[in-house]
């Protein structure tokens, strides 16, 4: 029976959602079962870098799950970013289990440069100072790295837990979605939603030498950076499995140079995210924002690609390039109707997981890509790109902010249109990318 059918021995699941988008949270026990053994004879060495700056509290669970793992041919290494805690000895603590290296504080992406120079390993995994590896992950990924030559990295599911203390089996219910079912290529797929934080994938040394190291000056989403560096050219191999339970909890994160009160890194988020995906717009090619792994560029592959790269630079607030990109669609589009997959592309227009605040309350920055959305689009263009409007006024209405239900409901109208607004918002409305966005 594997993991992933009803059943599974100590398993819980629970159904999240309204009906016909519902998904499946699914919660396995914490101890590793033989099914999760490989052999440890193997001759793949793994490097565990562990980056951390004033988490002395929290490095040692760290440590811990590094060591418990039951691949056993690993080497774990810690880089200091210039802690004024106690974190030297903590780690001290550990003896020659761990290999310590400490550098003047110069971010995240530094010390992760560091520690792959200084690692010996032919594959790479990081763990945050504040996160855990459940004890199957380093095999789990030496297994499906062995067994698929061609992927360059393995990555797999995450779950998050709160609190300053190892989670207990009811704290592993909230699951990250993975779009298993989504048949865009990877990298597409991350770049509409990261679902792939540093501590969910390995890479092979070979393939992490190629791409380069981390951009020290990104303080922020430079593990988002690194992984659509890797995704663009390969795509991997999946792991069905959690192998990361991620924290949350409160603190502060970052850099002395920008570093911030936990709680409140959406706004650095949103900042970095825009810096890199300007970057991307500019020195990208047409061809690495195609959806599909079809070789070569086409008329019609060059029209998927530009409303596929439209549509992701909306999400990330890179307006400008939204408009580009979506002009030139247009002109592709000319007087035919929309396909069913260009349509499903288009429902990610509104999906920006930072929200809409922005384009609902009409602020600058955004005003000529809104404008680019109210004119001469087909109605079924139109009710796709703004087929999130529903479930937005639902989540709103739910919460009881009937005040910004109907902001998002005007947004809509004086955006998409009457016609598009009402079919979205209507009782019977139901198309989207259903298929590949909600199914696991």
């Amino acid at each position: 029976m594997s993991p992933g059918t009803a059943g599974w021995p100590g398993e819980r699941r629970y159904r999240i959602g309204d009906p016909g988008t519902e998904s499946i949270r699914v919660v396995r026990p914490l101890e590793p079962s033989r099914d999760y053994q490989v052999n440890t004879a193997s001759q793949m060495r793994f490097s565990v870098i562990i980056p951390t700056f004033k988490r002395a509290q929290l490095l040692g669970d760290a440590i811990r799950a590094a060591l418990a793992q039951t691949y056993t041919n690993r080497e774990i290494l810690v880089i200091d970013d210039g802690s004024p805690d106690d974190t030297r000895n903590v780690a001290s603590t550990f003896g020659d289990a761990v290999r310590y290296f400490r550098q003047e504080n110069k971010g995240k992406s530094a010390a992760l440069n560091l520690g792959i120079s200084a690692s010996t390993g032919d594959a790479i995994i990081v763990l945050d100072d504040d996160d855990l590896f459940p004890p199957w992950t380093i095999a789990k990924h030496a297994e499906a790295l062995e067994r698929n030559a061609a992927a360059d990295f393995s990555f797999g599911r995450f779950v998050r837990f709160s609190g300053d203390r190892p989670p207990s089996h009811s704290d592993l219910w909230d699951e990250e979605f993975v779009p298993t079912h989504d048949p865009r290529r990877l990298v597409v797929k991350l770049m509409e939603n990261c679902f792939l934080p540093n501590p969910a994938w390995a890479v092979r040394r070979e393939a992490q030498m190629r791409v380069g190291p981390y951009d020290e000056s990104m303080y922020y989403s430079h593990d988002y950076d690194m992984i659509l560096r890797l995704a663009r050219k390969n795509e991997g191999v999946f792991i069905d499995e959690p192998v990361l339970y991620q924290r949350k909890h409160v603190g502060y994160r970052g850099p002395s140079a920008e570093e911030t009160f936990k709680l409140d890194t959406v706004g650095k988020w949103m900042k970095y995210d825009a810096i890199l995906f300007k970057k991307l717009d500019r020195e990208w090619s047409l061809s690495d924002f195609r959806p599909f792994l079809d070789e070569g560029l086409s008329e019609r592959q060059e029209a998927l690609a530009l409303l596929q790269k439209g549509v992701i630079l909306f999400q990330r607030k890179v307006y400008g390039g939204a408009t580009r990109a979506l002009t030139d669609y247009r002109r592709h589009l000319r007087d035919r109707s929309p396909d069913l997959v260009e349509l499903r592309i288009a429902t990610g227009l509104l999906g920006c997981r930072y929200g809409i605040t922005d384009l609902v309350a009409k602020k600058s920055s955004s005003s000529d890509s809104v404008h680019i959305l109210s004119t001469h689009w087909p109605l079924s263009m139109r009710a796709a790109f703004a087929s999130q409007i529903r479930w937005r006024v639902r989540r709103a209405l739910t919460v009881g902010n009937v005040g910004y239900a109907l902001d998002l409901a005007k947004f809509s109208w004086r955006t998409f249109g009457p016609s598009a607004t009402a079919a979205i918002l209507g009782p019977r409305y139901s198309f989207g990318a259903t298929e590949w966005r909600h199914s696991h």
